[in-house]
């Protein structure tokens, strides 16, 4: 028996749009590079701790599980190697905590992006209620005035 071909194909095609829809289509290139950011933060961060590079190594390889040594860090933090050896972006938490420093997490995120302890969340989110009634508040009073009918002061 013949083996029946079925074609899938409909005739769809991708429409592409056009780059200036895309939200990074004002960005210059290279804007986001922020590898020489990210090694100078851990470089202060690690400073700052009083820890050392050995400590930083062996509390890393035992919160993530990988085997990091001395010379990861080393690496990691040499002006030299910049170009050639990069923190990987899922060490930063660990080694945030470790160091007791959100600056790794903040200088690898783009200009007006916050990266928070958690200590600066919770701050943060007090903000956004303190906000948010400010704004019920106002709505109120503007409710308030049109069911009087603007008799506020009878």
């Amino acid at each position: 028996m013949a083996k029946c071909v079925r074609n899938l194909d409909k005739g769809l095609v991708q429409l592409t749009l056009p780059l200036t829809s895309l939200p990074t289509a004002g960005l210059p290139a290279g804007s986001l590079r922020r590898r020489d950011a990210v090694q100078e933060a851990f470089r202060a961060a690690l400073d700052r701790s009083g820890l050392t590079r050995e400590y930083v190594a062996n509390e890393l390889s035992r919160l993530t599980g990988d085997s990091i040594s001395i010379h990861h860090i080393n690496n990691w933090t040499a002006e030299s190697k910049a170009a050639e050896r990069r923190i990987p972006l899922d060490y930063l938490a660990a080694l945030g905590l470790i160091l007791g420093d959100a600056g790794i997490l903040q200088a690898a995120l783009p200009a007006g992006w916050l990266g928070l302890t958690p200590e600066g969340a919770a701050v943060y989110e007090y903000g956004r209620l303190a906000v948010e009634e400010r704004r019920r508040g106002r709505k109120k009073r503007e409710l308030l005035e049109r069911i009087n009918g603007g008799r506020e002061g009878s």
